[in-house]
């Protein structure tokens, strides 16, 4: 089983990662499971003209890293391997296309993100992506 785990670093996320870690006991083999990381892209005009891509590259980069380790550690503590992934565009489109691009058998996610600034408010995103996503979606709550 190819699952799908999209995490924001939120605590819904970290839940979420618990949910897979404890999977592996009732599938019949562990599941591959790849991380995904959606980041809002800079769509201000001012900051592209002050930011080099590579500046841009590299807070999109830092910020992707943040919301992954904790759910890195989690599922390595719990002898899950992750191939961990980041992708910056619309987060509910990103990843359902994501699943879809790389035949993930479900789709994990917590119900609410991290909000405000820091982008993707997985409630209204659960929700795109239930809406979006061609295979099944499991909200953690």
């Amino acid at each position: 089983m190819k699952i799908l785990l999209a995490v924001d670093g939120s605590e819904h996320a970290l839940r979420a990662a618990r949910h897979v870690a404890a999977m592996g006991a009732y599938l019949a083999k562990p599941p591959t499971v790849l991380l995904l990381n959606v980041q809002p892209p800079v769509a201000s005009g001012l900051v592209r003209r002050f930011l080099s891509q590579e500046a841009l590259d590299a807070y999109y980069r830092d910020e992707a890293r943040a919301a992954l380790e904790p759910a890195e550690k989690l599922l390595a503590q719990n002898g899950v391997a992750t191939e961990s992934h980041v992708v910056v565009g619309d987060v509910a489109a990103s990843i359902a296309e994501f699943a879809a691009k790389h035949g993930c058998d479900q789709i994990v996610m917590g119900t609410r993100g991290l909000g405000g600034v820091k982008g993707a408010l997985l409630g209204s995103v659960a929700s795109e992506v239930l809406h979006l996503a061609d295979r099944p979606v499991l909200l953690v709550k």
